[in-house]
């Protein structure tokens, strides 16, 4: 059953959205993951999978409104398609921010939680060093694009519903030397609009970077998230399944 689970990556999610959740309350808060010697400390959710290691590690970053168990969720299901993965709580040190400059002053310690994320999956024994990818949702997504290119380890990023952020980061920093891009967003999307996406697309391919994209007709901004209006389960199985066939292919060649 399990190895039936790791090669139907759409239909591990679909069963994890169909069982009664959380499995116990503990299991789906994050927790604190690292020690002393890794500061910011890394708060999250790691899941396992059941085969032995060591494995390509994921990290998963949360959107602007903070942490759910659903992405404890997302966790358990690309755990079950073969990777270590990390779902992390980077306003756990900082709280979530309530107005604009409150971002702008929170966003290098938010990065920097992201970063102790990597620095922490990287020194697991069960994890692949160099086989790290970042999964992020919309300010998630962002964040990651921030980070990408200058964190060690880092080699695949998923970007659901996101874009590149120029606010307090020059775009060239942020996309010199980008490590391979998938893309996924719906063109309904009124919060972040689909252009987002093309212009983060066009600015890592100027600078020589890979990029894959799939953009779904009619999906709204959280087209994957479970506990949404906007959630679209076609969209959502098609994205997922996506994420881990690319997370496959890049984080193999380490």
């Amino acid at each position: 059953a399990k190895g039936v689970i790791m090669r139907h990556p759409t239909l591990t999610l679909l069963i994890l959205l169909l069982l009664p959740f959380p499995r116990t309350a503990k299991a789906q808060e994050p927790q604190r993951l690292s020690g002393p010697d890794i500061s910011p400390a890394v708060w999250g959710v790691l899941e396992l999978p059941h085969a032995p290691g060591p494995h390509a590690g994921v990290i998963i970053l949360h959107g602007s409104f903070g942490w759910r168990p659903a992405y404890a969720q997302f966790a358990r299901a690309l755990a079950d398609s073969g990777f270590v993965a990390l779902a992390i709580n980077y306003f756990a040190e900082t709280g979530r921010d309530t107005l604009p400059e409150q971002r702008l002053q929170m966003r290098p310690l938010w990065q920097a939680a992201i970063r102790s994320a990597v620095a922490y999956l990287r020194t697991q024994p069960f994890v692949i060093s160099d086989g790290i990818g970042l999964v992020g949702f919309s300010r998630g997504a962002f964040l990651a694009v921030s980070v990408a290119s200058s964190t060690p380890g880092v080699e695949a990023v998923v970007n659901y519903s996101g874009g590149i952020d120029t606010s307090g980061q020059a775009l060239e920093t942020q996309v010199r030397r980008f490590p391979p891009l998938l893309i996924l967003h719906g063109d309904a999307d009124t919060l972040v609009p689909v252009a987002r996406a093309h212009q983060l697309r066009e600015a890592v391919i100027a600078h020589g970077g890979e990029v894959e994209m799939r953009i779904y007709p009619g999906a709204h901004h959280a087209f994957s998230a479970t506990f949404s209006l906007d959630y679209s389960e076609a969209a959502a199985l098609d994205s997922f399944g996506r994420t881990v066939e690319f997370l496959r292919r890049q984080l193999s060649k380490r």
